[in-house]
């Protein structure tokens, strides 16, 4: 008897911001793929056919998005509404869909010492290669976020993901 392996899981993360989304593509739990799909105008509407392009090429199986309370919603109008566009899409699309808070992804991380965004990009750089080089310096309270900063959201996101996904953790 011919005995196959089983696919691993392809995870996709997202994260909106100011500046398009950021994106993590990990196959099994190794980043495969990550970057920022940049919307100048019509944001939303860019965002959502980049989107689209995106899980056509990669065809992932689950997509994990920012939980976005109604309170931050309120003062994030554009990107919650994405988030959420972005969930029926991937719903539409078979694709298994999880949320995680700001607070679920710094109690992922907390078990590293990382509990600010800076210090989880830290950690993220300092234990995957290809994203090690490119952590952004720590942020002044009077400077915009680093564009960097996206893909290292999403990644925390798909890391989060696995976190809770692990039952031996």
């Amino acid at each position: 008897m011919i005995k196959t392996r089983a696919r691993e899981q392809l995870v996709l993360a997202v994260y909106p911001s100011r500046i398009g989304f950021g994106y993590a593509l990990y196959k099994g739990s190794t980043l495969q793929e990550w970057g920022i799909k940049w919307a100048a105008k019509d944001k939303n509407k860019v965002c959502v056919r980049k989107f689209k392009q995106l899980i056509e090429l990669s065809r992932p199986d689950a997509l994990v998005l920012e939980y976005i309370p109604d309170e931050i919603a309120e003062r994030r109008p554009r990107t919650a509404e994405l988030n959420n566009a972005l969930g029926q899409i991937a719903r539409m699309n078979q694709m298994k869909l999880y949320r995680y808070s700001r607070a679920e992804i710094r109690d992922a991380f907390a078990c590293h010492g990382a509990r600010t965004k800076h210090a989880i990009a830290k950690h993220i750089g300092d234990t995957t290669p290809e994203l090690q080089s490119l952590v952004p310096p720590p942020r002044r309270l009077w400077d915009p976020e680093p564009d960097a900063m996206t893909y290292f959201s999403a990644t925390s996101l798909a890391l989060t993901y696995f976190h809770f996904a692990n039952p031996e953790r």
